[in-house]
């Protein structure tokens, strides 16, 4: 908790494990006529709550975060297409 209050809540390797799961789940659901309702529900939410954190920071920071909700996104996109 001490690195969020430090504006310091970014965290590059557990953005680089949810890319991983978001692809593995993309794996999964490839060729399936539906994916699971929550879990859709959950990933389409991930970019608008990324992109709302990106404006508690200034800066080079805000910029590498609302980066990263855009990798989200396409990562989303890919799993869900």
């Amino acid at each position: 908790m001490i690195p969020l209050r430090l504006n310091e809540g970014f965290d590059e390797q557990t953005l680089v494990q949810l890319r991983e799961e978001i692809e593995r789940c993309g794996t999964a659901w490839r060729g399936a006529t539906k994916v699971p309702k929550r879990a859709a529900l959950i990933l389409a939410e991930l970019f608008p709550a990324i992109a709302a954190c990106a404006w508690l920071y200034e800066g080079d920071m805000r910029q590498r975060i609302q980066e990263a909700g855009l990798m989200v996104w396409e990562a989303v996109t890919v799993a869900l297409d």
